[in-house]
């Protein structure tokens, strides 16, 4: 492994791709090994400074966040048992073989020999299946049959017989156009869009996550930034404090006062850094996660700071994107329609079980004159007209001097009383108003989301406002303390007081900040935009890596 360089904040141009991280740890000149496809590889330990754009930090973790990447699974999952359920209608071909070895003691004046000797050769081959939807089922059977024997009332020996049969099983009630192999198809192609839809859902929360979590960071390198400065301002107030002192200006009390405020500024700074690593770690996972290990000390600068913008937002037009955008509601409608195709499965099953049978087939005959004598020991002459190889056997099959055979018929069963089937009919109507109940519910959601954003959202920019107004006036208390404590006019207490004042106002100003961007990135994901508006493409995104 090549020595680990510190990073350039120019390493990033626009989305940095997984395959770019291992030069993060690595000499330009090493070769790294590719990503793995299956079992995940720890990566290279990250070290150095790494400036990032927020929309890069988008593109790094839809890369390299794992949960992205187990959400990519379960479309493609979905998609294969959609796939699988359409394998029910595959035509199946079916065959058998047997050999038949028959000795027959016999008792009667036709037959000359006491012991009737037969050997049979028997197989039949072909295919079946069912239509989609309709539910019929098809079969078309290839029968044929090696007779040899010492009979003296059978004229050929040995005796080739084929059959072609074509036979077509139609329901005409029950599984008729609803039947279980058609409601698998139809619903499992309904779960593949739900299955998309519930990553774009998680999609949505990663970016989401990913957003608060690169903010989180600004907000907690600036709580570091005053914490640093708080800790220099009481540093200079204690010098400043001990300087009154030798001359006698102050009391021992003041000095102990203003070293006791640097002394809480540094547990303040201690706990500001702690928050600030806690951060870092929190945004690496997500966009570098694969990447992070126990001795990584990478550390990640934020460089996209947006202005405020006011945002005048309309409650009808956002729950109205909201509608059309959410996948969490496209997922509880496309419930809805599994569960009424259920309902029309479920309604049919209470119908009798009516199937219309019909063959329709040929029967063909071929053989050599058997060498045993007649019954009146006579050699047998030839028969006219029939072949003496099996193949002559299908020769008439499809013309018109074939020997056909045709039948139709019908089976009829019904359960008496039928309890099983109108049961699970009235379940299937009580889950179908469920699921309705449930978009019902769905949409209720997010009418409250979408207010609850659009509030927070104006409050927020409202208390950015406030708290900088609060911010102004306690920095110039704070310069005013600090002057009168020059001339002698204020106490040290009095001026950490104010210092108090201004480290609160200020970390209130940050925090409104902070909630101000989370509150845009909650109003995008309650309106189900958010995607679009980070130009996030799902179908690049859903690609497995």
């Amino acid at each position: 492994m090549g020595k680990r360089p510190r990073l350039a904040s120019g390493l990033l141009a626009g989305g940095l791709l997984l395959t770019a991280l291992p030069a993060l740890a690595e000499e330009p000149g090493d070769t790294a090994p590719p990503p793995a496809q299956t079992t995940p590889v720890p990566g290279p330990t990250l070290h150095g400074q790494l400036a990032l754009a927020l929309q890069e930090a988008i593109a790094m973790g839809i890369e390299n966040n794992l949960d992205v990447q187990i959400a990519r699974f379960d479309p493609l999952i979905a998609s294969e048992d959609a796939i699988a359920a359409w394998g029910y209608y595959d035509p199946r071909l079916f065959g058998d073989y047997a050999y038949y070895h028959r000795e027959v003691p016999v008792a009667s004046t036709l037959q000359q020999s006491r012991i009737l000797l037969e050997k049979e050769y028997a197989g039949s081959a072909g295919v079946f299946g069912e239509v989609p939807k309709l539910g019929w089922g098809y079969r078309i059977d290839y029968t044929g049959d090696r007779l040899e024997t010492t009979s003296s009332i059978q004229s050929l020996s040995p005796q080739y017989q084929t059959g072609l049969t074509a036979t077509l099983t139609m329901p005409v009630l029950k599984d008729f156009l609803w039947n279980e192999p058609w409601l698998l198809v139809k619903t499992s192609e309904i779960q593949e869009g739900v299955a998309f839809e519930v990553f774009r859902q998680n999609l949505m929360d990663t970016v989401q996550g990913i957003e608060n979590a690169y903010w989180n960071l600004v907000a907690t390198e600036e709580r570091l930034r005053v914490a640093n400065k708080s800790l220099e301002a009481r540093l200079t107030l204690l010098d400043q404090t001990k300087a009154q002192y030798d001359v006698g200006v102050v009391s021992r009390v003041e000095v102990v006062e203003a070293e006791a405020g640097v002394a809480e500024s540094e547990v303040t700074r201690i706990r500001e850094e702690n928050f600030y690593r806690q951060a870092q770690d929190t945004l690496i996972n997500f966009v570098l996660g694969p990447n992070l290990t126990p001795d990584s000390t990478l550390e990640i600068q934020p460089t996209t700071i947006p202005d405020v913008v006011h945002y005048d937002v309309d409650a009808e037009a956002a729950t109205a994107k909201a509608f059309d955008n959410r996948p969490e509601l496209a997922a509880a409608q496309a419930e809805v329609e599994s569960r009424t195709l259920s309902l029309k499965f479920a309604k049919n099953q209470r119908l009798p079980q009516i199937d219309a049978i019909g063959t329709y087939g040929y029967n063909g005959l071929a053989g050599r004159t058997s060498t045993t004598p007649d019954i009146f020991g006579n050699p047998r002459a030839p028969i006219q007209g029939i072949g003496r190889r099996y193949g002559n056997a299908d020769d008439e099959f499809f013309g018109s001097e074939g020997a056909r055979s045709w039948s139709f018929g019908g089976i009829f069963s019904i359960p008496l009383g039928n309890v099983t089937a109108r049961a699970q009919a009235r379940r299937a109507e009580l889950e179908l108003r469920r699921a309705r109940t449930v978009v019902r519910r769905e949409e209720q959601d997010i009418v409250l989301e979408v207010r609850d954003a659009i509030r927070n959202l104006l409050s927020a920019s409202e208390g950015i406002e406030a708290a900088e107004r609060r911010r102004i006036a306690a920095q110039e208390q704070f310069r005013a303390e600090s002057i009168r404590l020059e001339h002698g006019e204020s106490t040290p207490f009095d001026v950490l007081q104010r210092e108090e004042d201004l480290v609160d106002a200020e970390s209130q100003k940050i925090a409104a900040l902070q909630i101000y961007r989370n509150s845009v990135a909650a109003l995008d994901r309650a309106q189900g935009t958010i995607l679009r508006d980070r130009n996030v493409l799902v179908e690049q995104a859903r690609t497995l890596r």
